[in-house]
């Protein structure tokens, strides 16, 4: 073989062979947890809290951010950033949403294409004074879970991946103690208003936020769309974890209200917090979750996925 056939051979069984290897790698990445789902988002949970406090405009938000980005992208996901300013308690800040969409080949095409269920949860922890305050459950864990689902419905149900846009919310917590309308609720507020641009609006919205603790009880707002509580508990009976999933005995203010009021039918699969004495304490760290209950929480959401998808 000529010199220069050999070198072009060889170069070419290098480039082959570094093709290989990342394949090898990014299927890995985005191959199933052998221990379960349940684990795989505790894994990424644990990951999340890894960085810290995550308050909006703070460093460590963006590394969540960042490493989001970069786990949804092992599996196919384009994500962008939704970068925005508002006035707050604590002055002026700046937030950003993450959006993600399944990208296949063309990720330009994955966001030109209409979209009908939105799942989504918020990625800040509250700013609590004189406390390092990390949110496992409030919500570590739902991000946990959504790149969990995110994996599994690329390796799975593509299809199902090519009809939903993956939400994370900046500054669902106040900078006060509770929600009002002017503090709070920053991010899924400003999605809502930018939903006036879309053609079509999605047919349905998930919102996760409290979903992993050890004693899971999750309890719906009491308002929730007719046909969204229904789905989710026939969801869970399918799941067989309709023992941990009831309704609240009021109206609760999380992100799945900027949503309804845009238009997008959205329930919110929330716990019972109110009733919570870890909730907005030091005590909301990794220990309070369970693998089981993520998991619980998981087949649950992917079940009702496929009924309002199908």
């Amino acid at each position: 073989m000529p010199r220069r056939t050999l070198a072009l051979a060889l170069a070419l069984a290098l480039v082959a062979a570094v093709a290989a290897v990342a394949a090898v790698l990014a299927g890995r990445a985005c191959s199933a947890s052998p221990a379960g789902l349940g684990a795989a988002a505790l894994d990424h949970t644990r990951a999340i809290l890894a960085f810290g406090p995550r308050p909006p405009g703070s460093a460590a938000l963006d590394d969540v951010r960042r490493h989001l980005a970069e786990q949804l992208a092992a599996c196919g996901w384009t994500s962008v950033e939704q970068p925005f300013d508002r006035d707050t308690p604590a002055g002026r800040v700046r937030f950003a949403n993450l959006r993600a969409r399944f990208a296949d080949a063309d990720p330009a095409a994955a966001w030109s294409r209409q979209v009908d269920l939105l799942l989504a949860c918020h990625i800040d922890s509250k700013v609590i004074p004189g406390i390092d305050f990390l949110g496992a459950d409030d919500a570590a864990s739902a991000a946990g879970a959504i790149l969990t689902i995110a994996r599994h419905l690329a390796n799975h149900h593509p299809a199902h991946a090519r009809r939903i846009e993956l939400v994370f919310f900046d500054g669902e917590e106040s900078f006060g103690r509770d929600i009002t309308p002017l503090d709070g609720l920053y991010g899924s507020r400003h999605y809502a208003r930018q939903l006036k641009q879309w053609q079509t609006l999605p047919s349905h919205g998930i919102v996760l936020d409290m979903i992993g603790h050890r004693n899971l009880t999750i309890r719906i707002p009491s308002d929730t769309p007719p046909h969204l509580r229904e789905a989710l508990f026939q969801a869970a009976r399918k799941a067989r974890a309709a023992r941990h999933f009831g309704v609240a005995d009021a109206p609760i203010t999380d992100d799945h209200v900027p949503l309804n009021l845009a238009g997008v039918p959205t329930i919110d699969i929330v716990a019972d917090f109110p009733r919570a004495p870890w909730w907005h304490t030091p005590r909301d760290n990794l220990h309070l979750l369970s693998q089981d209950s993520l998991d619980a929480s998981i087949h649950t959401t992917l079940t009702l996925i496929d009924s309002l998808l199908d």
